[in-house]
């Protein structure tokens, strides 16, 4: 499967369980949060956005992908430009509509398939992976990224997304190699000089962490 995968794509089928489908327990609150993000780095990457000052600034609305003319669509609405916050928060009304194109872009690369579920009156589309090889040679170069580190702006990118994904805990079981991870990660952020815009980028990353644990608390207070 040599066609590249998108970052939204590509955090997505990171996060689906590689034997029971759907998405792993551990990442299911963060994952939409998470999938948006890196839908703004995707875009960020073809030149379609840029950054200034955490605030996210449209350079065009045209696109070949419907889920980002849909995105780009939104933003050129705003008569002021809203901060990558402000963006997750809004987006996140449409995550359904994110996600089913999320997955449609999977499974037209046949990596994962669709099973149609039904609980009582809810009906979903389970995710399951059909191409393990590529989970597996994904895990293997975030590892190799990891700690043989990268300055290749689009994987520093992807890279800052795993904490905020809950991802480590997925791709290092052991708990001692998992904080050696997080320091990695934690020094490469110090030592790589980048630019401010990506800087900017990456920053997103806290953004998402940010939302996640909003939204967290806020199901928490309304269930008690």
């Amino acid at each position: 499967m040599d066609q590249p995968i998108p970052l939204a794509q590509k955090i997505y089928f990171l996060g689906i369980h590689p034997e029971k489908g759907g998405i792993r327990s551990g990442s299911v609150s963060a994952m939409h949060f998470v999938v948006i993000g890196t839908l703004l780095m995707d875009l960020y990457l073809q030149k379609k956005i840029k950054f200034e000052e955490k605030r996210v600034i449209v350079l065009s609305t045209k696109s070949d992908n419907e889920l980002h003319r849909f995105v780009q669509g939104k933003m050129s609405q705003v008569k002021s430009p809203k901060k990558i916050s402000t963006w997750i928060s809004k987006l996140n009304y449409s995550q359904k509509f994110i996600r089913n194109e999320v997955q449609k872009g999977l499974v037209a690369k046949r990596l994962i398939r669709l099973e149609d579920k039904q609980f009582l009156f809810f009906k979903w589309k389970k995710p399951v992976i059909l191409n393990k090889q590529v989970l597996y040679r994904m895990i293997s170069e975030i590892d190799y990224q990891i700690f043989k580190g990268t300055t290749a702006e689009e994987e520093l990118i992807f890279l800052s997304f795993l904490e905020p994904a809950a991802m480590l805990r997925m791709i290092y079981q052991d708990r001692r190699k998992r904080k050696q991870a997080r320091e990695h990660l934690k020094q490469m952020r110090i030592k790589n000089q980048v630019s401010g815009a990506v800087a900017d980028a990456i920053a997103a990353s806290q953004a998402i962490a940010a939302s996640v644990a909003a939204s967290a608390a806020a199901t928490a207070a309304a269930r008690s």
